[in-house]
């Protein structure tokens, strides 16, 4: 379990986040929603330990009830961004996140590359990220996140320069993957559809200042999900946004 505690972010004096607090299972999807500038990145940043220079906050993180200081070997991050090297190539790229936590190269590539086919990379290994499109830039950095064996991930809207199709087949191979080797993520997310589709838990924020204002679960299997009775929570998460913005 990993907890965040009474997160409150500042910024030039005033709240963007103010007592912000959630639990994260291993093997269980949170989606977190709501409208833009609600403080939702920030919140993933502060997990990250990669919060920016201008932005003070309070808060306390724990690990299986243990205290701990962000960032943690244990939790992962992927950025709204790509932020690929530009020097090193696909493969080098992927591997990267391996080798920061320890590995050696050889270890780190044999791990990553029969990878490469799943995420539509296949032949693309050697290549430059200036080489790519926007979409296989993005699924590179997906799976340079996803490879590590960190116990937890946090993911900053990682299908959003994806094409439709990608997308729906990355979101498959993910949830396929939990199943494999389970891990909890939190998924910023603006896509209602995507968050009931693949979510054991939608967590919805309210702005000014963020903060968390309804905890949704979704205890039905994402194979036995009835279409019906997600469109009828997609219906109430835009009614709570709606409504938060006005």
């Amino acid at each position: 379990m990993l907890a965040l505690e009474d997160l409150t972010i500042r910024m030039d004096g005033a709240d963007l986040v103010r007592r912000v607090s959630l639990r994260l299972e291993e093997g269980r999807i949170t989606c977190l929603i709501g409208p833009s500038g609600c403080g939702k990145t920030s919140v993933v940043k502060w997990l990250a330990g990669v919060l920016p220079p201008g932005m003070e906050a309070d808060g306390r993180a724990s690990l299986d009830a243990t205290p701990i200081a962000t960032p943690h070997p244990a939790i992962s991050y992927q950025p709204q961004q790509d932020t690929l090297f530009p020097w090193l190539t696909v493969a080098e790229n992927a591997a990267m996140g391996l080798e920061i936590a320890g590995a050696s190269r050889a270890e780190a590539r044999a791990r990553v590359a029969p990878l490469f086919p799943a995420f539509g990379l296949g032949g693309w290994e050697d290549r430059f990220p200036s080489e790519l499109s926007g979409g296989m830039r993005q699924r590179a950095a997906f799976l340079r996140t996803i490879v590590q064996d960190s116990r937890f991930v946090l993911l900053d809207e990682p299908f959003s320069a994806l094409d439709a199709v990608t997308r729906l087949r990355m979101q498959d191979w993910l949830c396929a993957r939990l199943e494999e080797a389970p891990r909890g993520v939190l998924m910023v997310t603006h896509d209602l559809y995507e968050a009931t589709q693949m979510a054991d838990r939608i967590l919805v924020m309210a702005a000014k200042p963020g903060r968390i204002i309804r905890d949704i679960p979704i205890d039905t299997p994402r194979s036995e999900r009835d279409e019906a009775a997600l469109a009828r929570i997609r219906t109430d998460l835009k009614s709570l946004l709606l409504e938060d913005e006005t």
